[in-house]
């Protein structure tokens, strides 16, 4: 038996496999699929990465479009009575007039 043949019985008997399923075509495939899973540029980790970094992304994205939301509100507020949008938001008040603060805690 020439050497060539020893070593693809003995890889053939480790890994489990018939020994017709080892040529070159299958070890070049099977070194692309390693290289590209961790040795490339956009490896598995990265991609893994990416993802976790998009959906924080999409959260801070909700967030900030309710608070653009709450802007527009605030800003119709303002167009149309000015005095309750001091009063409320900024907590004017008129020269002999006191403001009192109640503080309410909302239960989740």
């Amino acid at each position: 038996m020439s050497k060539s043949k020893k070593i693809v019985h003995e890889v053939a008997a480790i890994l489990g496999i018939s020994r017709s399923w080892i040529n070159k075509y299958t070890v070049v495939t099977v070194i692309f699929i390693v290289w590209v899973m961790f040795f490339d540029k956009h490896n598995m980790f990265a991609v893994q990465r990416i993802k976790s970094n998009m959906a924080k992304l999409e959260m801070e994205k909700e967030s900030l479009n309710e608070e653009i939301a709450q802007a527009l509100k605030d800003l119709e507020d303002l167009k149309y009575n000015k005095e309750k949008f001091a009063r409320e938001k900024h907590l004017m008040h008129l020269e002999n007039e006191e403001i009192i603060l109640i503080e309410q805690n909302s239960k989740k």
